[in-house]
């Protein structure tokens, strides 16, 4: 993340937007949430522009997913080595199998939230990814949302690509869809 005291917000401006902000606090939310689960308090930043998306950590993953209507997008979460370290609690997976792991559990918890305004998201590949070449990538798409929550350890960065505009969304309620990390016996 840059040092600069300075923080260009993205944001819409569209004064139309049906739900503003809803789509930026479902993704923070999910991501403070996740990192939490695995005991690490995370601060959530406000959204960054896409031209000024901040240097990526060294470790990143990107998982594909689609939905009805809408051309493909991407997800990506970046973390710092020592802020994964935390995270796996002694756990001898690598990291980068581990980098997926959360990109994975993060991309399940977006889906999860984008059900309460009727988005369907089907999740589609996983990898793990350089940091640099997804940097590059970040680079040719300005449409890009670009995230980022703050630990002791370092920044965590989350892009995406293909989610919807507040204005197309529409609140419907919860769902009967269980919370992440309940237990469903069968």
């Amino acid at each position: 993340m840059s040092k600069s005291p300075e923080r260009v917000l993205a944001g819409g401006t569209d004064a139309g937007a049906g739900v503003r902000g809803a789509i930026d606090a479902l993704v923070l939310g999910a991501l403070v949430d996740l990192f939490q689960a695995y005991g690490v308090a995370m601060a959530p930043l406000p959204r960054i522009a896409a031209s000024r998306a901040p240097a990526l950590p060294e470790l990143s993953a990107t998982i594909a997913f689609t939905r009805a209507g809408a051309a493909p997008g991407r997800l990506s979460l970046s973390a710092p080595a020592a802020v994964l370290d935390l995270t796996r609690n002694g756990a001898e997976t690598q990291r980068t199998d581990w980098t997926r792991e959360l990109t994975n559990q993060l991309m399940g918890r977006i889906k999860n939230r984008l059900l309460h305004f009727s988005v369907r998201v089907e999740v589609a590949h996983l990898v793990a990814v350089d940091s640099k070449q997804l940097a590059l990538q970040l680079e040719r798409a300005p449409n890009a949302r670009v995230y980022a929550g703050r630990t002791l350890r370092g920044e965590v960065v989350v892009t995406l690509i293909g989610l919807p505009e507040e204005s197309e969304l529409s609140y419907v309620g919860g769902s009967a869809q269980p919370a992440e990390g309940d237990l469903l016996l069968f």
